[in-house]
């Protein structure tokens, strides 16, 4: 007897002491629940560069980027930049080399070429995540252990990942490595683990609070900014399943040349074909199934390099793709990609039958507004790669790996993450619901029902995440502060709502919208998407170290007070006269310095001469428009090569980061379109902060004084502004189809107010 009790005072000694979620009493903050934490970080790097090739990436780098103090009452925060294949893009380096300041660069994952000075770990993110701990941290009473390998493993642990950030702890991933996990426990001398997942651990020694579920995590994380902050600004809504690349079967490409010869006159806006016709048809074959269709189309030129450069009319070519009804499957040009070069994309489900595409050249000049006129001379071949790959599922992200960044841009905002892999559009759900269908909602009203029943999904999972903030007494600060909710995806992964009707004269449908999200204009909302992950990290760190990268203003007429004005010919004129001189007259007040361009002075020419765009903080732009350039400059000879297209603006360089505001048509259309081929997307590559455009056409209801007031008149971020006028002005389609991308607290320089903190929270007791 006397030995069976002595083995069970053993057991009862060395067997680790288990927390469950639904034991933490919630009147006790999260400090108290883990004993004291006293963590002291040590690396000293000037920015973060992780790898894009795990997701997990970032979830470790965002607490050595971000993290709180509450034992100093201090905050640290640098850069964390997303490299791919090894490499920093140009914008990437421009902002390292205006903030870095001879620092080094501490790099986790993959090795960097690089011109900088960098410190690197190495390997697979569990390795990465052990190595990182050990050098970052001398002791720590708690670590955070997230699961790597099951189904649900990279949505927890996003979920979870700002609390490495708010409670100065590491991050450690089981990967079926206990005794590692065990020897780095006694290393930093833990005494608590916070267990994100199902995950069956045998700690000697160690508290284990476990966090089993979407819930148990996320009223956690909610504590935890209430025991730092005692309130929250912000929310971040992103999809997991966009780190998922596409369910490849097999894939078959076709290759052909083919000629077009044509002089076409167009008189009085008639066309006249000379000699020939500008376009070709043929016929694509497409198989059952789910495929995903791609096409390329280049105009052959001879290598003539000098007069590419003297002569400013450059070859067009235009391609379009039709189902076995004639209906639009997609369509581009030129202007849209590269000269002389375009490209369309789709997934069909179980569409199968002979697709049409039309591929049509012009060579020449085109003007006139109210009388078309030109005159197109062309006798080229051109190349044509057709690639349909046929896929296990429709999933399709056309802008992968953006919730790699959402642990860093929450951390940054005090916030917490929404994420669902449900929130995706082409979800497996999709085959059957898009079954006979070549295209997407953006071209077929049919999936419009589909897509915003998606919508209201999403809208369901942020509203029971707000209940969350209720329980904590946290939601009417959080609605009756700016309230902003970044949604970090792109349209496959958190999809518009699609609004009646459809719009007459052109082959898009619905009125696309993220005005859902705001939850009656409660939220302030922002898309932050871009190109790609690496522009998207940069587009986070620019707008967090805005102050940094501009520099106070030395002289009046500074970039920091300069607002450029651009109205467009063929009506623009209105807006010119009764908004933009007005306006321009009354934001001298302000401090600004205002410049308006108008009929003549507006071409892409003359933009580039006078630094129009990249010499101003502010932009705004009322103009004839499409999602791949806007074309103020129409009364000339030729308006096409005056055009500010997706095939120019790519090369510009903003060196500070403007805001770019628009009254133009289709700027902001995003839905079904690579980000690439998109001009609003462009000019936020290009170096732009945010960009505030329409995913439709408008009219003169897409007046922006009421944004330009709350930004310039009561310093709101972006966001806020954008939540204001939807308040005030409900005309639509600008109503439902304005669109901001950008983060929404990103809050730019104006003379009268000054630089603000972007967003970042206080920690109670600073």
């Amino acid at each position: 007897m006397k030995k069976a009790i002595i083995l069970l005072l053993i057991i009862l000694v060395i067997t680790p002491k288990t927390i469950f979620a639904e034991d933490i009493k919630e009147n006790i903050t999260v400090k108290e629940s883990l004993n004291y934490i006293d963590s002291n970080l040590r690396l000293d790097n000037g920015a973060v560069v992780i790898s894009d090739n795990d997701p997990f990436f970032g979830i470790i780098g965002s607490y050595i980027a971000c993290w709180y103090d509450s034992d100093t009452n201090t905050t640290g925060l640098i850069p964390l930049i997303v490299q791919k294949n090894e490499k920093l893009t140009s914008r990437q380096v421009i902002f390292l080399d205006q903030y870095l300041k001879n620092k080094k660069l501490l790099v986790l994952g993959n090795h960097l070429n690089s011109k900088y000075d960098t410190n690197e770990i190495l390997g697979d993110p569990p390795i990465v995540a052990i190595n990182v701990a050990t050098r970052a941290f001398t002791k720590t009473t708690t670590v955070l252990i997230v699961p790597y390998k099951t189904n649900d493993a990279y949505e927890l642990s996003l979920i979870a990942s700002p609390l490495a950030s708010y409670l100065n702890i590491p991050v450690l991933i089981y990967d079926d490595n206990e005794p590692n996990l065990i020897n780095v426990c006694k290393t930093l001398n833990t005494s608590n683990a916070i267990v994100i997942g199902d995950i069956q651990l045998n700690l000697p020694n160690i508290t284990i609070t476990k966090l089993k579920t979407k819930d148990e995590i996320q009223n956690f994380v909610v504590k935890a900014v209430k025991d730092k902050f005692n309130e929250i600004n912000y929310i971040t809504l992103t999809n997991p399943s966009d780190t998922i690349p596409f369910y490849i079967i097999d894939s078959n490409e076709t290759t052909f040349i083919d000629n077009i010869k044509n002089i076409r006159l167009t008189i009085l806006g008639k066309n006249r074909d000379i000699i020939g016709a500008d376009s070709k048809q043929y016929n694509i074959s497409i198989p059952n199934g789910i495929n995903r269709v791609r096409i390329y189309g280049e105009i052959i030129r001879k290598n003539r390099p000098l007069i590419d450069i003297i002569n400013p009319i450059k070859p067009v070519i235009y391609m379009n793709l039709y189902d076995p009804e004639g209906n639009t499957v997609a369509y581009s040009n030129s202007f849209a990609y590269e000269i002389g070069e375009t490209y369309i994309e789709t997934v069909t489900c179980n569409a199968p039958g002979n697709y049409t595409l039309v591929v049509k050249l012009y060579n020449g000049i085109k003007g006139g507004f109210f009388i078309r006129r030109g005159f197109s001379r062309v006798n080229t071949d051109f190349k044509i790669s057709i690639k349909i790959t046929e896929l296990e599922k429709p999933h399709m992200p056309l802008i992968p790996k953006l919730s790699i960044a959402a642990p860093y841009l929450t951390s940054a905002h005090g916030g917490i993450i929404v994420a669902d892999s449900d929130f995706e559009l082409t979800s497996d759900e999709y085959t059957v619901a898009a079954s006979g269908s070549g295209t997407g909602p953006w071209y077929n009203k049919k999936l419009h029902n589909f897509t915003n029943e998606k919508v209201n999904y999403t809208v369901e999972q942020l509203e029971n995440t707000l209940s969350i903030l209720s329980n904590y007494n946290m939601l009417n600060n959080y609605l009756n502060g700016p309230a902003w909710l970044a949604i970090l995806g792109g349209t496959n992964m958190i999809p518009m709502y699609y609004y009646s009707p459809s719009q007459q004269g052109i082959p898009e449908s619905g009125l696309p919208s993220d005005n859902p999200y705001s939850l009656d204009f409660n939220l302030s909302t922002g898309r932050v998407i871009g190109w790609d992950i690496q522009d998207v990290s940069l587009m986070i760190s620019r707008t967090l170290f805005y102050k940094d990268i501009c520099g106070e203003p030395k002289r009046p007429r500074d970039w920091h007070n300069r607002f450029s004005f651009i109205f467009g010919e063929g009506f623009g004129e209105t807006g010119g006269i009764f908004h933009q001189v007005p306006y321009a007259l009354g934001i001298l007040k302000y401090g600004f310095k205002p410049r308006v361009f108008g009929d003549f002075r507006n071409s892409r020419q003359t933009g580039i001469l006078f630094k129009t765009y990249t010499g101003s903080n502010y932009i705004e732009l009322i103009s004839h428009a499409d999602w791949f350039w806007f074309a103020p400059s129409l009364y000339g000879l030729d308006s096409l090569s005056k055009a500010i297209d997706v095939s120019h603006v790519k090369n510009w360089i903003f060196t500070k980061p403007s805001i770019f505001m628009s009254s133009a048509c289709l700027m902001g259309r995003t839905d079904g379109l690579p980000p690439q081929m998109n001009i609003g997307l462009t000019l936020l590559h290009a170096g732009v902060n945010c960009f505030v455009g329409a995913t439709r056409e408008t009219g003169s209801e897409a007046g922006l004084t009421i944004f330009e007031d709350h930004m310039i008149k009561d310093n709101y971020s972006v966001g806020e502004a954008l939540r204001g006028e939807k308040r005030t002005d409900k005309e639509p389609p600008n109503y439902y189809v304005r669109t901001l991308y950008g983060d929404p607290a990103f809050n730019p320089y104006e003379p009268n107010n000054g630089f603000s903190n972007q967003g970042r929270p206080t920690l109670v007791g600073i």
